[in-house]
């Protein structure tokens, strides 16, 4: 899955601000703090982990099911610069959107097709 799908799912934001804001959670202590019923949160923190987006350990011990521990990972809290983004972006008047849009599909599309130089 593309991350900046993944991204734009609801709750998305709000568990990687939940993760940042605090060392680790676990499964049951996120599911208590965001609004959504518990498969919906699974799919979206196994969504996560794939995307290597948060880490995931369980611990076995003392318990007769394993309880999941999540954290967030370096590039996950890169990726919560995409929601600040979008905000500085929705500020932006209608007249100067289409000029600024240009101009970063401009720089996009040179980073992306321009080869890469080997010193």
């Amino acid at each position: 899955m593309i991350v900046l799908k993944l991204l734009a799912k609801k709750h998305v934001k709000e568990i990687l601000e939940l993760l940042n804001e605090n060392e680790e959670l676990y499964f049951g202590q996120i599911l208590r703090e965001i609004n959504i019923n518990q498969s919906n949160l699974s799919k979206l923190l196994n969504e996560l982990v794939k995307a290597g987006l948060v880490e995931k350990w369980e611990e076995k011990e003392g318990y007769k099911l394993p309880k999941s521990y999540y954290k967030i990972t370096k590039k996950g809290q890169q990726a919560l610069v995409f929601y600040n983004l979008d905000a500085k972006f929705r500020d932006i008047p209608d007249n100067q959107f289409l000029k600024i849009q240009n101009i970063v599909a401009e720089i996009c599309e040179y980073c992306i097709f321009q080869p890469t130089v080997n010193n």
